[in-house]
């Protein structure tokens, strides 16, 4: 009786936590950036040392170099999303939006885990940042007329 008692004061070991297929997923899109992220480190390091050589090779290295940066810039974006995202499971705020805070629509879920927005707040957005970019440009043709107004006058 007293190895009774003693086996349901024992504490029982935790269940492995389940992942859910959404979880699983946003890690394995981690893991697909991070391989790259460390491919393009290891290949831009394993580069052999050239001769100078013809001007347009070297144009074409940069160009290749810059846009590796970028993707490496897309790559990091998108990998900060991931991480959000896996923080707001745990956290139990995945799939609300964070703007409206509704909840994000289960296919658009399925195709980009880690969205930030349901489908009306990211083209509210975009719009807004359309429009920002658009008065932006405007802004500066209009600075740049005065500018020369201004020296047209000094003169």
């Amino acid at each position: 009786m007293a190895k009774r008692a003693a086996a349901k004061d024992k504490p029982k070991a935790k269940e492995p936590k389940k992942i859910s297929p959404l979880e699983r997923e946003l890690l394995k899109l981690r893991e697909q950036i991070l391989t790259g992220i460390d491919g393009n480190i290891r290949t831009e390091r394993s580069a052999p040392d050239r001769d100078v050589g013809d001007f347009y090779d070297d144009v074409d290295i940069e160009k290749d170099r810059q846009m590796t940066y970028m993707l490496g810039e897309r790559e990091r974006a998108k990998l900060n999303a991931i991480n959000e995202a896996l923080q707001k499971i745990k956290d139990g705020t995945y799939g609300l939006c964070e703007e409206c805070g509704e909840e994000i629509n289960k296919k658009r879920l399925k195709i980009l885990p880690f969205a930030r927005y349901c489908i009306n707040c990211q083209a509210e957005i975009e719009k807004r940042n359309k429009y920002a970019a658009e008065e932006g440009e405007e802004n500066l043709l209009y600075k740049d007329i005065s500018l020369v107004d201004m020296e047209s006058s000094d003169e």
